[in-house]
């Protein structure tokens, strides 16, 4: 099929944003309010340089790199592993096409792409060396028979094919070349295109719907630096290197995932020597790991917000004074001190987006007032009332953020009884149930990029709107954002954006987290991209003797 239809846009960051994971914000904010869209000039790829080994160690062929995850992925399937688990896992065997970022374009199955002026075609073309890790080439005929794929309205997964509810059309011009048109200007959309990931035409067209983890989910044929050596079910994933690489080979030989879910068990591995990475999450231990001759500390922008979320189902948080009462009531300083430790760990939040969108403005955040917040409370009536707050249990710092602000609500004369969820139990109650049980909920997404990313959290028309408290101005303002490729107006919008989201107090937003990690000193390249979920770019991370 040379042309063909594909249906519904879902944005690249949605799986996680909705695994409150991480993915992708630059540590210090921009002088300038204003931040420019990436060019849409096509630019030679090109991979930054490796740092330089603090041991002053030499470089050397081959070694292994071992992270580790709290849970496993459910298949192989990168379509449907859009969480925390499969961006990260999944990342050395599947390639996009090219990543938008905020000051650049990198380019990796693409070649180069061309965005035309009125912004509804974009052209691109595809390096002509590239391979499926079984050896069979990647053509167009890969990437329209993805785009038919995910317009099978019995898939769960129509990511990159809908703009403002209408499909775009993909054509191939050659073996290599492809153009997608657009029905309407979505700004966002080539950044959208950019991120998908494939899958090979040729394992997969015997199945012509793919419901997730019971279709081919042993089969993680990819196009990244690393193919599926062995997936042992529930402990760990083995990857190696796949020689025929279209960029050449990795220096590593293999890199291997290890399904650790307690904290404690982590750091003995780590100690060990059993794992290559682990995250810094308390003041403690990023003294204790900054000090040890052993390791090496970086500090990852992270790109995402952590927030107490409100629910709109219930009769308490559904009043917009008592929302306002709570976010008067709470000090978020004193939450990142008492949960973190330092907000060398987790700066504090003041709005929804992050200094790495593309289109970020300083808007004020909250400011604690206790007498204000203990009129209003009196005012709607809540005094004593208990509320009940939900948090991700296996996401570390959240149940220390929830006693912070149990112990902060109190001040002013409201219970907060917490309770925590593991991730997918969390993500029923948070998104999924409008039972209207819960009034407090403790979450994180991934912003960066363009800031389009993040409508389907806020919008009324999303699909995460159950609880939601937001507005039909809000939505039409993520509307027109889309709708416009000029950035002085975009700039705007996503204020306007802001403003409104604080003013109606959608949200409290706690923390846009660093990405902090100890290093085994061997291994160099960790800093090159410096953007997580961890690794972009595998080819830039070595060992050294």
């Amino acid at each position: 099929m040379k042309k063909i239809t594909s249906m519904a846009l879902a944005l690249l960051t949605a799986g996680a944003l909705l695994s409150g994971c991480g993915t992708p914000a630059s540590n210090t904010p921009p002088a300038d309010t204003t931040s420019p869209a990436p060019s849409s000039t096509p630019a030679p790829s090109t991979a930054p340089e490796a740092s330089t080994p603090p041991t002053g160690g030499e470089r050397v062929d081959g070694g292994t790199l071992i992270m580790c995850e709290p849970s496993d992925i459910s298949s192989l399937n990168i379509i449907y592993e859009t969480g925390d688990e499969g961006m990260t896992m999944l990342k050395p065997v599947y390639d996009p096409l090219y990543i938008v970022a905020k000051d650049e374009v990198r380019y990796y199955l693409a070649e180069s792409r061309t965005v035309s002026d009125d912004g509804l075609a974009i052209t691109v073309k595809l390096r002509e060396n590239l391979k499926w890790h079984d050896g069979e080439p990647i053509t167009t005929d890969d990437i329209l028979w993805n785009f038919e794929m995910r317009m099978n309205p019995d898939n769960k997964s129509s990511g990159g094919t809908k703009v403002n509810g209408e499909p775009v059309t993909v054509t191939a011009q050659d073996d290599y070349t492809f153009t997608v048109q657009l029905p309407s200007v979505s700004a966002a959309y080539d950044a959208t295109l950019g991120g998908l990931k494939f899958l090979p035409k040729h394992v997969y067209e015997s199945t012509p719907v793919l419901s997730g983890a019971d279709i081919n989910s042993t089969s993680g044929v990819g196009s990244g630096p690393f193919k599926v050596k062995q997936w042992n079910k529930g402990e760990s994933l083995v990857l190696e290197r796949f020689d025929d690489y279209y960029r050449g080979p990795a220096s590593l030989e293999s890199v291997v995932f290890k399904i650790i879910p307690n904290a404690s068990a982590e750091e003995i591995a780590f100690q060990n020597g059993e794992l290559s990475v682990m995250r810094l999450t308390t003041q403690d231990k990023l003294e204790k790991y900054s000090n040890d001759p052993n390791y090496q500390v970086y500090t990852l922008t992270e790109g995402r917000i952590n927030y107490m979320g409100f629910n709109s189902n219930s009769p308490l948080t559904s009043d917009p004074k008592v929302r306002q009462a709570i976010c008067l009531a709470l000090n978020v300083d004193e939450i990142i001190a008492g949960a973190y430790g330092s907000s060398d760990l987790a700066p504090a939040a003041k709005t929804v987006f992050c200094p790495s969108n593309f289109y970020y403005t300083d808007v004020p955040g909250y400011s604690q007032d206790l007498e204000q917040a203990k009129q209003l409370i009196a005012e709607a009536g809540v005094e004593g009332e208990t509320f009940r707050l939900v948090y991700n249990s296996s996401r570390e710092n959240m149940e220390n953020c929830a006693l912070m602000i149990q112990q902060q609500l109190k001040a002013v004369g409201l219970n907060v009884e917490i309770q925590g969820y593991e991730t997918q139990g969390f993500f029923e109650v948070f998104f999924y149930t409008d039972a209207g049980d819960w009034e407090l909920g403790l979450n994180g997404y991934s912003t960066n990029g363009d800031n389009q990313g993040d409508e389907y959290m806020f919008s009324s028309e999303g699909f995460l709107s159950k609880n939601i408290c937001t507005t039909d101005e809000i939505a039409q303002l993520w509307n027109q954002g889309d709708a416009t490729n000029d950035p002085a107006q975009r700039t705007e919008i996503y204020k306007q954006i802001q403003e409104q989201i604080r003013d109606v107090y959608t949200m409290f937003p706690l923390t846009s987290p660093n990405f902090v990690i100890a290093v085994d000193k061997r291994l160099q390249g960790v800093d090159a991209i410096d953007m997580v979920p961890i690794f972009e770019d595998y080819l830039n991370l070595y060992m050294t003797n």
